[in-house]
Order: C-alpha cells, then structure tokens, then sequence
C-alpha cells in the first residue's frame, strides 16, 4: 500500500510540472536572419564604434572572473554588450495568445530574450502594435522570485516586489528594466509553452525593440527548448535574401569540408555562456606566424585572453602581439600600395589606396583551431572596400581584422558564407563553405 502511494504522489508532482521538452523529443526548427544595416562602405567606422564597446565589455568579463574587477558577482559580468545598428542581426520571435511578434537582436553572448511591453515607460517607438500587451494574452503568467529561471539571474540584477521578480538588466552602456514571465514562444512556426522572457517596461538599449539570447546558460532560448545545438549560415550577398538559422535536429553542417574544433572553458569562470575555441595558429600567404600557445589563449593568471565565436561582433579582433604579427605581415606582402590613414580608412587599423578599382591580390589568410581545423577565408571576410569612387569602384580597401587589448574574438563577418554549428551536447564547433541559399 505505502509503496502505491509513493507512486500516485510521484505520478502528481509530474503532472502538476510545466510541462519540458526534451532535446531528443523536439523535432528540428528554423528561422532566418536579416542584417540590420547592409554591410557596405560608409558603414566601418559605425559598426567598428559599436564592436568597441562590445569588446570592452567582453574583456571586462575576463577581469571580473579573475577577481581583477571591483565585482562581488561575476555572473554581473557575462553579459554581452546589446547594440542595434551595423553588424547586428535580427529574427522574428512571438510571444502570447494569439501571438505578438517582434524583431529581436541574435546575440550568442547573451542569456535573457526580452521584448518591451506595456505598460512601459521609456520605450523604442515601433509600427503598431509596438508593444506586448500582457493583459491581452490568454497564456501569460509572471513569474515569482523563487522560480529556477529567476534565481538564475545575478543577485546584481534582479529583485523581488509585488510585480514578482524583477531586474534592472546592465549591458555595459545600456539596460533593460521590467520582470520575468512565463509565455507561448513561437519561432520558425513552431510553438513552445512557458518560455521565460523577459517582460520589460523600460529600455536604454538604443533603439532595440527586443533581444534573443543564445548562450550557454539557463535563461537562454537554447537551454530552455533544450535544442542541443544551432546553426547559421550568413550571406556575404544579403541583397539575396535572408539568413537562415537552424536548431535541434536541423542544424548540421555536412560534406566533405567539415571542420571541427572543440569548445573550451575559460579557467577562471568556467560557467561563462561565451562559445571559446583555441586559435592555435595563422598563416598569411606563405608564412606561418610564430603563434605559441598563449598567443590567443588564456592568461597564465586566468585573468583575460581567450578566443570566442560570436555573432554579435562585427569584425574579428586578435590579442595584440598576435594582431602585430598579423599586421606585419600583410604590411611586407602588399609593401607596394600606399598606406591610409584618418576618416578614409573607417575606423580600421590597417588600409591601403587602390588604384580606379584595380585591386590588389591580398596575401591568403588561413586561421588554425585545436583539433587541426584550418579555415582557410575568403578574401572578402578579412579584405573589404572601405571607399568606392563614383562608379562604385575601390578607392581604399582595408584590412577587416583589429587589435584587441586581451580577448580575441572571431566575427560575423568572418563568419559570412560558411555554415557554422554550436553543438552545445557534444562541446564542438564545426563549420564548412556553403551557399547558404541552399542550407
């Protein structure tokens, strides 16, 4: 008798749970992606202002979890920089019942998906209906502090009052105030039931209307659905189309030019959500750099350095000494074309004059990961035009790679015309060449 109860107890507290799904039950979904701002020439100097403030903020979680920064919480400092503007992707996400649906920013260093709601404050004006109406959704419900997804929040950005539980979200310079609730999310057309998103009611993000957090912790979209893995495909050639995003089952990258490296842990915070790899070498044409193990690794302290893969970073960034090697390299093989320098050169470090269009063939590039994964780039991920002439030809063309102060980071546009795989399941990263109109 005793052990029956035991049973019909047991069998209650699993039907009273949200109802979770697992990795291995949820058939595969995609989505697409749409640039904010065409990635063209006027538009470096922008998209590098808005990668600085990301790479101070990406540096800045190295510090805090090495104990370098006046911090008492280091998960207050694993939150990436949000930025709307050139670089930035966006992706249709709905919530309620019936649906409101919303651009949101892809951001694989941020956990909270959020979109503004009413009543609200301070909102980023959008076409009607601009904001979520909570009180208008037949499957909305609050959540309360002591909900797992809450107290997974740092103690630094959240707090409890009447309305439940609350946060004042910091990215550096910008913020999003509101509380966490439990929602119907659809993405890609596909529907999903108590999601934890982020209901907010005052935004200083720019003029973002919305945020969808890929990261590798608890809050994220992709730890929630449980999905396991994601991938993308970005087009150098947006004028074609849209991007397409890929999770679950869908998301595989196949083919005979695969290449694998696998994820690493940052030694001083290793919940950090950020996706590094080791960059273990470069070869600029036929010289390969003397890059050693701590060239783009950790610190010895813990304190910094690392490689991370991010899609909200525009351009690639490499840790000093190895960006010097870099850049010298390129400076002795392309010796023949004029340096430029100042507003011609858009924010970038290292630029050259060509001459009514007549482009110089640029040295290759090849970047090299743990687990003998070469990506051999195309030459307009790492060269792009940065002035054009009348008719559209390159005047100045420039290098699309900069320095960093520690961290290292591989960009979007490194990443354009490959199709690219986060397997969080099996703690890899693969990529290959693709035509992402057929992915």
């Amino acid at each position: 008798m005793a052990s029956t109860a035991v049973l019909v107890l047991a069998l209650l507290v699993v039907l009273l749970l949200p109802p979770i799904t697992l990795a291995g039950d949820l058939p595969g979904f995609r989505a697409t992606l749409t640039r904010i701002q065409p990635y063209s020439p006027g538009t470096h100097s922008a998209a590098v202002r808005r990668d600085s403030h990301r790479l101070a903020l990406l540096s800045y979680a190295s510090a805090v979890g090495a104990g370098r920064a006046a911090a008492t919480n280091s998960s207050t400092s694993i939150q990436a920089l949000v930025e709307n503007g050139p670089g930035a992707y966006l992706m249709n996400l709905s919530v309620g019942t019936p649906p409101f649906t919303f651009p949101a920013v892809v951001d694989t260093g941020s956990d909270l998906t959020w979109t503004q709601c009413a009543p609200c404050t301070k909102c980023f004006p959008r076409p009607t209906p601009n904001l979520f109406q909570p009180a208008g959704s037949s499957s909305f419900s609050k959540l309360s502090c002591n909900s797992s997804f809450c107290q997974s929040l740092s103690t630094s950005f959240r707090t409890c009052n009447a309305t439940g539980c609350v946060y004042d979200y910091r990215y550096g310079k910008g913020y999003t105030d509101g509380y966490l609730a439990a929602e119907t999310l659809t993405v890609g057309g596909d529907s999903f039931s108590n999601f934890a998103f982020g209901c907010s009611t005052e935004n200083g993000v720019g003029n973002l209307s919305g945020l969808v957090g890929l990261a590798r912790s608890p809050l994220s979209l992709v730890s929630q659905l449980g999905v396991g893995r994601f991938s993308y495909c970005l087009r150098s050639d947006m004028a074609a189309g849209a991007s397409p995003i890929l999770f679950g089952s869908l998301a595989k990258v196949t083919g005979g030019k695969v290449q694998t490296t696998p994820f690493v842990r940052h030694p001083a915070l290793p919940a950090s959500p950020f996706y590094y790899v080791n960059l273990t070498g470069i070869t600029v044409g036929s010289t390969d750099l003397p890059v050693t193990s701590s060239t783009f690794g950790f610190t010895r302290t813990g304190s910094g350095g690392g490689t991370i893969v991010d899609s909200g970073t525009t351009f690639t960034y490499l840790a000093e000494a190895g960006y010097a090697m870099v850049k010298q390299s390129f400076q002795s093989q392309l010796g023949n074309l004029t340096t430029v320098t100042g507003e011609r050169a858009g924010g970038l470090d290292l630029c050259f004059e060509v001459n009514g269009g007549d482009v110089a063939v640029p040295p290759k590039l090849v970047l090299r990961f743990a687990g003998a994964a070469d990506y051999d780039v195309p030459v307009a991920s790492y060269i792009g035009a940065v002035e054009v002439d009348s008719q559209g030809r390159p005047t100045v063309e420039c290098l699309l790679l900069l320095p960093s102060k520690d961290i290292s980071i591989v960009g979007n546009v490194l990443q354009m015309d490959l199709h690219v795989l986060y397997d969080l399941d099996g703690e890899k990263f693969s990529f290959a060449p693709a035509d992402c109109a057929k992915v």
